[in-house]
């Protein structure tokens, strides 16, 4: 284990020696997060064990979603044998465990037959059901006995079964690959990734292309991107973006945000020509909805100006977008933000960026406003390097969805870390780590300038598995959000090879849940009273702050006065008792992201009123009335007492005598 101490001179050394050469603030401050946090250990909730044993299935590819009967459900690219023809089709399963260790039944799985294994993540739409992709299936396969045909297909209560396939005798619906981050709007619309990657427009590309499929399953192009490309003689300039790899819907903003993939022969920034010879690699992009529904009746030939571009992605300063077999970027609604991953190559002998980009990036942008882009961390940059090998190794190779917690911070994983490596005969060093599990801190400065990049977990690849696939959110209660994931390898005792640049590791992987810890109520003004005592009838003046509060209810023992919903926070809110005794009045915050509920409570004694009236006296058309000696109280009006005029009368006969006869 190592020595905290050890660790903070080790990091302090490095700070320091980064500083002297030259590297920004802002790089620093990246490198000197880097250290694993505690309490972010996975629990393992199933092991895969291959094509037989208890739990079959192997080498999942995306996180598992919760359903809406609280068990986990997902996929696994394989488990079964092949299938087809000639045996070229992989054959995955769909999968259900407990999402939570002690949950009951276990682990299930189904082969998923003729479907072939999901090349997507999954979705859940409002009722419940999971959507998921397969580029390449057996399910009415008659036209490519080799690769297979694409088909969307469900999964319910973890049953899977085809749901809608392409026009098989459409040149641009046969060729959809469905791949990427899938997002379902509020229509039930579900938008997927249609290739592994994008390619130059010639007549008939089917690549560039951003489809959705409708609740009735009926397939829809409703953007067509080579409609948005410049062109001179072999050079294209893709504006727009390429084949759609990543999407969120904003059921805020009635959009759809995308990432794109892009393959340009043109140039992007001639000022970077050291950079990928200044091409673009990506976009990310918005569409709202009036502009979707146009695209999708037009057969995806949409205004220019209502795709609108929030980033053109530098493969060496942002990284890149995919969605590929083997990398996955994720994206991510963050309020007026949005985060996600891009992705980059490794060193190799011929091929040594020239950027901190090394094993991809997280980067940032307010959707309002393009110009804040900002990557926020680039993986194993110049400063992280210097930790290869050892246990502080930065993350390698960000790979699937990431999630915005309910603490208010992004979190998601890598494939692998540099606590291990490789390292070839030229010297170059490849990470082949298990991986990570990261967080972004986001910060409360308006241009989120104070995020902050930290490492919480380093996966070990025997008990915990090997290269996870990304995460799922699910519910808050009690204090922790739940978190799930997947490994795609190891679980079972499986160590990683070194000797290989891809770690060599064997094993089915693993399903797993995280714990985070979420905000709970605290009064920072606890519930105070004007007064504690009064007599019935007075009011009292109530105030209080609940900080991270979503509502809070009024209630306690004061004879109906304090009751109902009230603010987070009041300040002097008037209140009148009139049941005398002992009233308690009290106030109960529910939190506003799953965290722990609070009560304050304020007591008030209130007296009985026991003022009585006294004869009146008319004096001149007003009545005067008295009130009982020790009422604590004046009250206006009415004739003096009898007790109270003797000493009157009694001064008027002294002054009397006085001044005598006359």
């Amino acid at each position: 284990m190592r020595h905290p101490s050890r660790f903070a001179l080790q990091g302090s050394a490095l700070v320091l020696a980064l500083a002297a050469a030259g590297y920004s603030s802002a790089l620093l401050a990246q490198t000197a997060t880097t250290a694993a946090t505690s309490g972010f250990k996975p629990e393992v909730l199933a092991r895969f064990t291959g094509t037989t044993g208890a739990a079959i299935g192997a080498m999942p590819t995306s996180p598992p979603l919760v359903g809406k009967d609280g068990r986990l459900y997902g996929t696994t690219k394989l488990g079964g044998p092949s299938i087809g023809p000639f045996n070229f089709t992989v054959q995955g399963t769909a999968y259900s465990v407990p999402a939570t260790a002690s949950g009951t039944p276990g682990h299930s799985s189904v082969l998923l037959g003729n479907l072939g294994s999901a090349s997507s993540t999954l979705a859940q739409d409002s009722a419940g059901t999971l959507y998921a992709g397969a580029a390449f299936s057996e399910y009415n396969n008659v036209n490519n006995a080799l690769l297979g045909a694409p088909v969307m297909f469900t999964l319910k209560q973890g049953v899977p079964a085809a749901w809608t396939q392409p026009s098989l005798s459409d040149t641009y619906q046969k060729a959809i690959s469905p791949r990427g981050q899938l997002a379902i709007d509020d229509a039930g619309n579900v938008y997927i990734g249609s290739s592994e990657s994008s390619s130059r427009c010639v007549a008939g590309t089917t690549q560039n292309q951003l489809w959705r499929v409708t609740p009735a399953g009926v397939f829809q192009r409703v953007v067509d991107f080579c409609k948005f490309i410049d062109a001179s003689a072999s050079a294209q300039l893709h504006h727009k973006g390429g084949a759609s790899v990543s999407h969120v819907w904003s059921q805020r903003d009635q959009a759809l945000y995308a990432l794109t993939s892009v393959t340009a022969t043109g140039v992007f920034d001639p000022t970077a020509t050291s950079d990928y010879l200044g091409r673009s690699v990506g976009t990310l992009v918005k569409i709202g909805k009036a502009a979707l529904d146009e695209g999708a009746a037009n057969n995806g030939v949409i205004d220019t100006g209502k795709v609108e571009l929030l980033h053109t992605f530098l493969r060496g300063r942002d990284g890149e977008p995919a969605a590929t077999s083997d990398r996955l970027s994720g994206v991510v609604e963050a309020g007026d933000w949005l985060y996600g991953t891009g992705y980059s190559n490794n060193p190799t002998s011929s091929n040594v960026p020239s950027s901190e980009v090394y094993s991809g990036t997280v980067w940032r942008v307010k959707k309002n406003d393009p110009s804040s882009f900002k990557v926020v961390h680039s993986f194993r940059g110049t400063g992280t390097l210097a930790a290869d090998g050892t246990p502080d190794g930065d993350g390698g190779t960000p790979y699937g969805p990431i999630v915005f917690a309910a603490d208010g911070n992004i979190y998601g994983t890598t494939k692998r870390d540099g606590t291990m490596v490789y390292r070839s005969g030229t010297g170059v060093v490849t990470p082949v780590g298990a991986g990570t599990l990261f967080r972004i801190r986001v910060g409360t400065a308006g241009d989120h300038s104070d995020d902050v990049y930290e490492v919480l977990h380093r996966f070990d690849s025997a008990t915990e598995g090997a290269h996870p696939v990304g995460l799922s959110a699910g519910s808050a209660a009690n204090g922790m959000q739940k978190l799930y994931g997947a490994t795609a390898y190891g679980g079972s005792g499986q160590v990683l090879n070194t000797a290989s640049p891809e770690g060599g590791i064997a094993g089915s992987g693993t399903v797993f849940s995280l714990d985070v810890p979420v905000s709970s109520v605290s009064f920072t003004t606890p519930l105070t009273a004007s007064a504690s005592s009064v007599r019935a009838g007075d009011t009292v003046r109530l105030s209080w702050d609940a900080a991270n509060a979503a509502s809070c209810t009024a209630g306690g023992s004061n004879g109906g006065a304090w009751l109902g919903a009230q603010q987070t926070r009041g300040s002097e809110v008037p209140v009148v008792l009139r049941t005398a005794g002992n009233n308690t009045l009290t106030l109960s915050c529910q939190s506003d992201s799953g965290g722990l509920a609070a009560t304050s409570s304020v007591a008030v004694t209130v007296t009985a009123a026991s003022a009585t009236t006294t004869p009146g006296t008319s004096t001149g058309g007003t009545t005067v009335t008295g009130i009982s000696p020790g009422a604590g109280r004046s009250e206006s009006g009415g004739p003096l007492s009898a007790w109270l005029l003797a000493p009157l009368a009694a001064l008027a006969a002294w002054r009397g005598l006085r001044r005598g006869p006359r």
